[in-house]
C-alpha cells in the first residue's frame, strides 16, 4: 500500500524523481510514475508539487546545487588561478565520474529544446555556476571572451562522457583516459595553450 504519511519530504521526492528524468527525460517520467517509485498516492504528489514541470526543474536544481554548490574556495583572489581552475574542473569531472544519475540528468538538460524551460533552468541553477566559470577565466586571461572560453571549457569537461559510449571504440582510447586526475590535466594544457597563447598574441 502506498505510503501516505505526512513525514514524506521533498527529499525523498526528489531523489526519487531525480533517478527517473536522469533515466528516461522530462518527457519520459510521468506524475504517476514518481508517486509509485516514491510510495505515495498521486494526489499526495501533487500535494508536494503542483505538476510535472514544478518538479523536474527542483529536482535539476536540487542535485546540481548538492553536487557541484558554488565553492568559496574556488573564488578566493589569493591562490593562484590555474590551481582555482584546476580544483575547480577536477571537481566537476569527478561528480560525472561518481554520479550516473547526474551524468544522464545533464546530458537530457542539454539536449532539452524547451525554451522556457532552458530559461528557467538557466536563470535558477546555472547562471551562479557560469558566472564562477568565467570569473575565473577573467582571472587567467582578461582579454578573452569569457563566455566563450566558459563554453568551450565546459564542453571539455562533459564531451568525453556524452561520447564514452562511441569513444571505447577509437583508435588510442584507454580506460584511464577517463579518470578525474588525467583529464583534468588534459584539460589545463589545453586551456593553458589557447588562453595563454592568445593573450600573448593580443600583447604583441
Amino acid at each position: 500500500m502506498p505510503d501516505n504519511s505526512t513525514d514524506i519530504t521533498h527529499e525523498r521526492i526528489l531523489n526519487c524523481s531525480i533517478v527517473l528524468f536522469a533515466r528516461s527525460g522530462f518527457h519520459g517520467v510521468s506524475m504517476r510514475q514518481v508517486a509509485v517509485a516514491v510510495g505515495v498516492t498521486v494526489a499526495a504528489l501533487y500535494y508536494h508539487f503542483k505538476d510535472k514541470e514544478t518538479l523536474y526543474l527542483t529536482a535539476v536544481k536540487h542535485i546540481f546545487n548538492n553536487r557541484l554548490p558554488i565553492s568559496a574556495a574556488d573564488l578566493r583572489e589569493d591562490i593562484d588561478p590555474w590551481q582555482s581552475l584546476g580544483q575547480f574542473i577536477h571537481h566537476f569531472i569527478q561528480t560525472l565520474v561518481a554520479d550516473a544519475d547526474f551524468q544522464r540528468l545533464l546530458q537530457w538538460v542539454l539536449l532539452d529544446t524547451d525554451s522556457a524551460r532552458s530559461q528557467t533552468l538557466t536563470d535558477k541553477v546555472f547562471a551562479p555556476f557560469f558566472a564562477e566559470v568565467t570569473w575565473m577565466i577573467n582571472r587567467i586571461a582578461p582579454v578573452q571572451d569569457a563566455h566563450l572560453q566558459a563554453v568551450s571549457m565546459i564542453g571539455l569537461m562533459v564531451f568525453p562522457f556524452e561520447s564514452s559510449h562511441v569513444r571505447r571504440f577509437l583508435p588510442g582510447y584507454q580506460l584511464p583516459q577517463q579518470t578525474p586526475e588525467v583529464l583534468t590535466q588534459h584539460i589545463i594544457n589545453l586551456l593553458r595553450g589557447g588562453l595563454l597563447g592568445v593573450a600573448n598574441e593580443n600583447k604583441s
